[in-house]
């Protein structure tokens, strides 16, 4: 028989004030999950993205992914009812925070030094392989996406 799993919500600052924004799942004394009532995308954490919010993260150069989940585990941190439960949660959420961190310094990094050369190679490859612009594009974006993915797969 599997452990029941209890929540703790963790609240904190939205579009209209203080209010929950995640939980923390504790079996026994042991937080084992956190997960956020927002997406990602959300900014001002009104329950829906709009669509400013959903093209400045798409163009963003920086991944949002697990933004939210992150941002809940960090106001967990000071929520006593967690630490009173699983005191080594500060710590978990400190380690969750330093790997969101350091997919966002590896986003610079291929945005500031990669992206534009990788963009206009492949821009240059498209235009010898074809004419057409739409078979064009999709060249240019699949490089793209190739090398974006080779070197996220180099960093970590």
């Amino acid at each position: 028989m599997a452990d029941t799993i209890s929540w703790h919500v963790v609240t904190g600052r939205t579009a209209r004030g203080t209010e929950p924004i995640g939980a923390v799942g504790f079996i026994g004394n042991n937080a084992v999950i956190v997960i956020s009532f927002f997406d990602d995308y959300d900014g001002n954490k009104d329950g829906r993205v709009s669509w400013g919010e959903w093209a400045a993260a798409k163009l963003s150069p920086l991944s949002l992914k697990n933004k939210s989940v992150v941002e809940v585990a960090m106001a967990g941190r000071y929520d006593v009812g967690i630490l009173s439960r699983d005191p080594s949660f500060n710590q978990m959420a400190m380690q969750m925070f330093q790997n969101f961190a350091s997919g966002l310094i590896a986003d610079g990094i291929y945005a500031a030094y990669f992206a534009r050369g990788v963009r206009m190679g492949a821009g240059a490859a498209a235009v010898m392989i074809t004419n057409s612009k739409v078979k064009q594009f999709v060249i240019r974006k699949g490089f793209e996406k190739a090398v974006k993915e080779a070197f996220d797969a180099s960093v970590t």
